[in-house]
């Protein structure tokens, strides 16, 4: 009789798991090549809606995910040479991708004006210029108002001292987040084994041979990609500190996580993780410091902290002047028009904060795992998909961390027949 209900447990956890990997595929499609499909955006607007809240889901039922255990003498095994020469071919494939969008995309404000305005900010940074920082830039657009948070700046201004390309700090992002899942990645004869693996190479390939997001060329996204793929990392690591350390790099760069704090304390506090919650606090409070109070100061902070407010405005300039930027990405912005911006910015404040912690009681109440990366993940899903102006380099954070979920899964849970 245990033997059977063992079957069944472990048919019933092949089940999930494969929802979860078809998921990721609808994810993935409906946030890249399927965006060639003229017309179709809306469509995929929401199966990739629907298909991040269905990887929310799944997680719930799956084993607790745990990090691999560290192999002994590393450089003796053959696995981790074999994905060591992965990795180094990825750093080789992106490097030559990088050449050309470099090249083809210079830093200028014709471009894009990201990662223009960053420079100036790392400039006075570097000039010691520290209070002003944040003052307009007259340079650009005849005096534009920095808005980037201390965590998305500051991982620049190495590369601005040093003279070299700005987008190189980015593509190390990129690079970290691809790397993480070759390292989590186990290879099996399994269909899913090898339909993740397609995936993986279908949005890596996407991102740097194709570039129709600009992430590489003219963002700066990447940096944020890698600091959310470090997090996804951290909470199944059980390592408290390095979490803490993980959500002040995500709040500092970006108002992504916002609504999923609350949740995770409520996660720790429910929980009776009393130790864990100080842990992550007080590291919390001490990037706080570090990263953003030292460099900027006080006002600094709480200038920044009204920015949200002025989204709906940004948003509607968009509208005005390119509203190509709705129609080409897989976001809900496109559903609820120019007129109904504010009404979109509502719902993202609201569901940004009620989602995740609703989620999170659900799933404590009926003795749910993973609930900390299955809240994340919805987090993402939320934020990115109810965002006032969707461009579509936002986007690949979620992707990110969904195929690190995959790979995760992937460890514990075997599914489809033997190829």
């Amino acid at each position: 009789m245990k033997k059977y209900i063992y079957l069944w447990m472990h048919n019933a956890m092949n089940r999930q798991a494969s929802i979860l990997f078809a998921a990721f595929a609808v994810e993935t499609l409906s946030s890249t090549w399927c965006l060639k499909i003229h017309g179709w955006t809306p469509v995929f607007s929401i199966a990739y809606l629907l298909s991040g809240l269905t990887i929310s889901i799944i997680l719930l039922r799956l084993p607790e995910f745990r990090l691999p255990a560290l192999v002994k003498r590393p450089w003796r095994s053959g696995v981790i040479q074999r994905k060591a020469s992965l990795i180094g071919l990825t750093a080789l494939t992106l490097y030559s991708w990088c050449l050309i969008w470099f090249d083809e995309y210079p830093i200028d404000v014709t471009n894009a004006d990201m990662l223009p305005i960053i420079k100036v900010m790392c400039e006075r940074f570097l000039a010691g210029q520290h209070s002003h920082v944040y003052d307009s830039i007259p340079s650009i657009w005849k005096g534009v108002q920095p808005i980037y948070l201390p965590a998305m700046w500051l991982p620049y201004v190495p590369a601005v001292a040093l003279g070299i390309d700005m987008r190189w700090i980015a593509t190390a992002g990129l690079l970290f987040a691809f790397g993480a899942f070759i390292v989590l990645f186990k290879p099996s004869a399994s269909r899913a084994s090898f339909m993740v693996g397609v995936l993986a190479f279908l949005l890596f390939w996407w991102i740097a041979a194709d570039n129709t997001p600009g992430l590489i060329g003219l963002s700066e996204e990447g940096v944020v990609i890698g600091y959310y793929a470090l997090l996804a990392l951290a909470l199944v690591s059980g390592k408290p500190w390095l979490t803490g350390i993980a959500i002040s790099l995500c709040m500092l760069s970006r108002y992504a996580l916002v609504g999923w704090v609350p949740a995770y304390i409520l996660w720790l506090l429910l929980g009776k993780r009393g130790k864990q919650l100080s842990i992550v606090s007080l590291t919390g409070i001490l990037c706080l410091v570090l990263i953003f109070l030292v460099p900027v100061g006080w006002v600094t902070f709480m200038r920044l902290a009204h920015l949200p407010g002025n989204y709906v405005a940004f948003a509607g300039r968009v509208w005005k002047d390119s509203p190509d930027v709705f129609a080409t990405a897989p976001g809900m912005a496109w559903f609820f028009g120019r007129s109904g911006t504010t009404a979109l910015h509502i719902l993202l404040i609201v569901s940004s904060f009620t989602v995740p912690l609703a989620f999170t009681v659900i799933g404590l109440r009926r003795r749910r795992s993973n609930i900390p990366l299955a809240a994340l993940k919805l987090s993402l899903v939320v934020f990115y998909c109810f965002i006032d102006v969707p461009y579509l380099y936002l986007f690949y954070t979620s992707s990110l961390v969904s195929l690190i979920i995959s790979a995760l899964a992937l460890r514990d849970v075997r599914t489809g027949p033997a190829a």
